[in-house]
């Protein structure tokens, strides 16, 4: 939830953003307005133009401030439509040591924006695996935003290529990232003796998703964040039991096959104890896989109950054998 202050034609207001929830609140409601918002927070991140400050309450009920310079060099306009503010400054090191695109900034931006409301936050060290991490660009956003708002990120990025593994610690390095480390493994093959506060995996092409989800639930991660790539298992599957019009068509029969799919994994996280919500990461116009499924660790007899019903019916419906059940099988 963010609270940014705007001038108005009717004068100065204060615009509540919650997830896709916007509320305009006039200036005379302000301080009612703020003391409901800080009743119930855990964490605070107020921006200024002359520094940032993050306050974060312990479980007794502490808080914890610390300041960092400024995301943004230039003061904040107080305009309706000003440029959003990102949880990294536009001109962090990250960007320059990746050499990513704008669009892939601005993916960055996002793709930590929709982590923040995850509870690992309040913690003081966090560590997260990063399965099948690639270029792994989105992850060490992660280890710089957690520098920002005093979260240590002890990052493990694991990928089966070792000359991209080889590219990344370069980067790392480049960027004094002491607390990321890259390891060449295959997702299912991975061990941690740690506990493990957060599981990503971005892009994983086909079944890799459903290897990471199985990761994730083995080894008990706190949060499971995937943003899947293409969904070809299940196209044919489906293809062979469909004889309608409906799927007749290729275009058609894939996009029901990504529905399917991430339907499936989606009850199958919730049948092992977690609360899942299905989002779009990255806008349609970019491109078709734009889904991303955020699991937080919350058990629910009730809830698993109705997934694996659902999970049942879905998989019957359209015939398939999904590889996240071969993987984890329903209990």
């Amino acid at each position: 939830m963010t609270a940014t202050p705007v001038a108005l034609a009717r004068g100065p207001a204060l615009k509540v953003v919650d997830g896709a929830r916007t509320e305009t609140v006039d200036r005379g409601s302000w301080p009612e307005r703020l003391d409901a918002l800080l009743s119930d927070a855990r964490n605070v991140h107020l921006l200024g133009p002359d520094g940032d400050l993050h306050a974060r309450r312990t479980k007794k009920g502490r808080w914890l401030v610390s300041r960092a310079r400024p995301s943004s060099g230039a003061a904040p306009s107080g305009r309706h439509d000003r440029d959003k503010r990102h949880p990294l400054r536009v001109d962090h090191p990250l960007f320059r040591a990746t050499k990513i695109s704008r669009d892939k900034e601005r993916q960055v931006q996002h793709y930590v924006e929709l982590l923040r409301p995850l509870p690992v936050w309040e913690r003081d060290r966090i560590r997260v695996i990063d399965a099948g991490c690639g270029k792994a660009y989105m992850s060490l956003a992660l280890v710089a935003y957690g520098r920002e708002v005093g979260t240590t990120v002890e990052l493990v990025g694991i990928d089966v290529n070792a000359s991209v593994i080889d590219t990344v610690r370069d980067v790392a390095s480049s960027l004094g990232y002491d607390e990321a480390r890259f390891e060449v493994s295959t997702i299912a093959d991975y061990e941690s003796d740690e506990p493990i506060d957060l599981l990503v995996s971005l892009h994983a092409c086909d079944t890799a998703t459903d290897e990471a989800i199985a990761a994730g639930v083995r080894l008990g991660a706190d949060a499971i964040v995937l943003a899947p790539c293409c969904h070809h298992e299940l196209a044919a599957q489906i293809a062979a039991h469909e004889k309608d019009g409906l799927l007749r068509h290729g275009l058609l029969l894939g996009r029901q096959a990504d529905l399917v799919t991430d339907a499936l994994r989606a009850a199958r996280l919730e049948i092992a104890g977690y609360r899942v919500e299905v989002m779009e990461f990255v806008a349609a116009e970019h491109t078709a896989k734009n889904v991303m499924l955020r699991a937080e660790r919350a058990p629910s007899t009730a809830r698993a109950a109705r997934a694996a019903a659902e999970f049942v019916e879905l998989r019957d419906r359209f015939g398939v054998d999904p590889a996240i059940e071969r993987l984890l099988p329903l209990p």
